[in-house]
């Protein structure tokens, strides 16, 4: 819409706003509430809603007064903020409970019309008045807000008559009531709508000439005159009638008025004109779903007509509220709004809970509030719902949940942002400096393995058996040094591979270095040692052992470098036949006072479990004799270790070499030798595949 025929903010936010908040509530509810509660009762229902709703009108105005949120209203604040996925799970159900608002006013002005004649049909008279209204709609905004000034004129002048009214109470101001009909929360959800009224301005964001200006102002404006006229007319009601009279007769306000004709025009303007504005915001906010496709037949309620009204949307939440209309009742779908609305609520105060929290730099409000305001809002909102009901409540949150991850499978891409990576990192940047202030302890250990490769191909041989050392939730750090040619390439081949350990949902950090200056060895050692002394390091190195000579001295010089630094090793030996057989047996060689024993338990422990493997433990002595006390060292190491019941202990006596190469396994793993040579020359003569492990020093089997 062109910026300079768009509404402005009296008639674009202000009066939409405050004829909703001075509604039905108002003429019907208000009296019925002070004879079950008394003027204080009411007064601190009154002052607990326009907390929640004042909190969450600032949180609102802060949000507009950082972005530009387009059409949508409410949709778009969380939307822009939060994503899609939480926009629609939030904007479907608030779209829901603007359709039932215009159901809920008229039949608030059917109760008043059968109250003069009885003798008319509810049903037909509500859909009579849908009709108009309908219609109304359909013609334009700017058509429909014109009648709302003449209904402003007429609440002002009806709540004048009401206030110089007759009185009908002789023994004294109502001040408290027990709750005879109705407890506390109940009586607060039956008047809670009548200051939902604050989104009835902002569901027009996308027809105002200037929203961040108009919204704030309008809104906050609204507000303010509408609690004034709540605690004076709540206090009016008190003082000119009794209990009985007030929980006795909900049109009450006809009686204690000086003229009553206005009353009723009032009540009738204010029921239809809150019905109208809330019929035409309803279907901005579908059309904004529909824009974002969000919703079935998003193309059907997305299509605007040649003046920019969203027609279909008008004509689908006309038919919507119609057929609550025929179903239901004014109190129960009191309740069934609050929820609605409150949900609402309390997600726009998350939103600037969130964003100020994270400490973006986008996030720079021209209103700034403090953080107390989105947190009273939010928790008022959540903690008002369960105290209203638990159960809806419930039922409420698996709803918006379940259009969460609905939404979130379909992989939306956001056109504006969010800041919901904004939220991890922070959650990140506290949980680091916990976590480093900590002390850490062997117990703590999980397999985060660093695994260099020069290709893909390299790390496809692996990529099977790393997955199994890792889950369900080890950390693989892969570190590969390109030429600034081969990067990109690289990167797609690395994705291919590393796909079936993002199935899994493995934590995955993959490091890909452009360096043409200096040899694949010399930036090997820099980056490992940065990787290993930064924030949830890699506590083991994985390498493999080739067969072509010249890599083998590399990777001795590779061990001769490395060794020094303070991270676990791992030699893995894959036979060229036999692979990793049928992933059913681990043999797990424990040298007595071996200083290797940790990680390979450990490293056995997850092959055991993964592969559904059984686990044989293996030692060897030169004296016969000790077999029986060994085995009996080995099952309690087993014992202590915690290792899998069906774990076995076998003792060999003769040359370690020799009981190695005749005892085979689907893998073998064995600590590390100190010569490398001598590790090499066992690899070799292995008849399957052999891990061979060295220890950090910061792990543990036993804790």
């Amino acid at each position: 819409m062109n910026a300079r025929k768009g509404l402005g903010t009296f008639d674009g936010v202000f009066t939409p706003t405050i004829l909703t908040i001075l509604g039905v509530i108002m003429y019907l509810r208000l009296g019925w509430v002070v004879g079950n509660a008394g003027f204080v009762g009411t007064l601190i229902i009154i002052i607990l809603a326009h907390t929640i709703t004042v909190c969450t009108a600032l949180s609102m105005a802060s949000v507009v007064s950082n972005i530009e949120i387009g059409a949508g209203g409410a949709y778009a604040i969380v939307s822009r903020s939060l994503g899609l996925e939480v926009g629609g799970a939030v904007g479907i159900p608030l779209y829901l409970s603007q359709a039932f608002s215009v159901a809920f006013y008229i039949i608030g002005f059917t109760e008043l019309w059968y109250s003069f004649f009885p003798g008319h049909s509810t049903v037909l008279v509500g859909a009579a008045t849908w009709v108009a209204l309908t219609a109304l709609s359909l013609a334009s905004a700017r058509t429909a807000f014109r009648v709302q000034y003449a209904v402003l004129g007429v609440i002002i002048l009806s709540i004048a008559s009401f206030l110089a009214g007759p009185s009908l109470n002789t023994t004294g101001t109502l001040w408290w009531s027990n709750f005879p009909q109705a407890n506390f929360w109940e009586t607060f959800a039956i008047f809670f709508p009548a200051v939902t009224g604050i989104l009835a301005g902002v569901s027009m964001s996308g027809e105002l000439r200037t929203p961040r200006r108009s919204i704030i102002v309008g809104t906050l404006a609204a507000i303010a005159i509408g609690l004034v006229t709540y605690v004076a007319l709540a206090y009016w009601f008190a003082h000119q009638a009794t209990s009985e009279a007030l929980l006795a007769n909900t049109s009450i306000i006809l009686d204690l008025a000086l003229f009553k004709p206005l009353i009723v025009a009032g009540i009738m303007g204010a029921t239809l004109s809150s019905a109208l504005s809330t019929l035409v915001g309803a279907p901005r906010t579908l059309a904004a779903l529909a824009d974002n496709r969000l919703v079935p037949f998003s193309h059907f309620f997305g299509k605007k007509a040649a003046d920019n009204e969203p027609r279909n949307a008008i004509l689908v939440s006309s038919l919507f509220s119609l057929a609550i209309i025929v179903a239901g009742s004014l109190d129960q779908l009191a309740q069934l709004l609050t929820m609605f609305f409150l949900t609402t609520y309390g997600t726009i105060n998350l939103v600037v809970l969130v964003e100020q929290a994270t400490g973006i730099a986008s996030f720079r409000p021209r209103l700034r509030v403090s953080l107390a305001v989105p947190f009273i809002g939010f928790v008022g909102s959540i903690l008002t719902m369960l105290l209203i009901n638990m159960w809806f409540t419930i039922v409420t949150m698996v709803v918006i949940s379940s259009l969460y991850i609905i939404l979130a499978r379909r992989e939306l891409i956001s056109p504006w942002g969010d800041v919901r990576g904004g939220i991890f990192t922070a959650l990140t940047e506290w949980a680091a400096q916990k976590a480093l202030a900590t002390t850490y302890h062997p117990r703590l250990w999980k397999p985060a393995v660093l695994v260099p490769a020069e290709n893909p191909d390299d790390l496809r041989k692996t990529v099977r058996f790393v997955s199994n050392i890792l889950y369900p939730s080890g950390r693989l750090y892969l570190l590969s040094i390109t030429s600034g040619e081969d990067s990109g390439d690289a990167s797609q081949g690395y994705e291919t591979v590393l796909e079936p350990l993002r199935d899994r949902n493995l934590f995955i950090r993959k490091t890909i270095i452009n360096n043409t200056s200096t040899d694949f060895l010399s930036s090997l050692y820099v980056v490992t040692q940065t990787l290993l002394n930064s924030f949830l390091p890699p506590n083991a190195v994985l390498l493999t052992v080739s067969n072509d000579k010249d890599k083998r001295a590399r990777l001795k010089e590779v061990y001769s470098r490395m060794r020094q630094y303070n991270t676990g090793f791992m030699f893995l030996n894959i036979h060229p036949k036999i692979g990793y057989g049928q992933e059913k047996t681990v043999n797990l060689w424990l040298r007595d006072k071996s200083p290797n024993t940790n990680l390979a338990v450990l490293i056995a422990m997850q092959l055991t479990r993964n592969w559904d493997a059984k686990l044989l433990l293996l030692r060897t002595i030169n004296d016969p004799t000790e077999r029986e006390a060994v085995t009996g060292e080995l099952k309690a190491f087993a014992e202590h270790a915690r290792l899998p019941v069906q774990t076995q202990a076998k003792v060999l006596v003769g040359d370690f070499r020799s009981a190695v190469e005749q005892e085979s396994g689907d893998i073998t793993i064995i600590g590390m030798p100190d010569d490398f040579d001598k590790m090499l020359a066992l690899a070799d003569g292995m008849p399957g595949t052999v891990l061979f492990v060295a220890d950090s020093g910061l792990e543990n089997a036993v804790v």
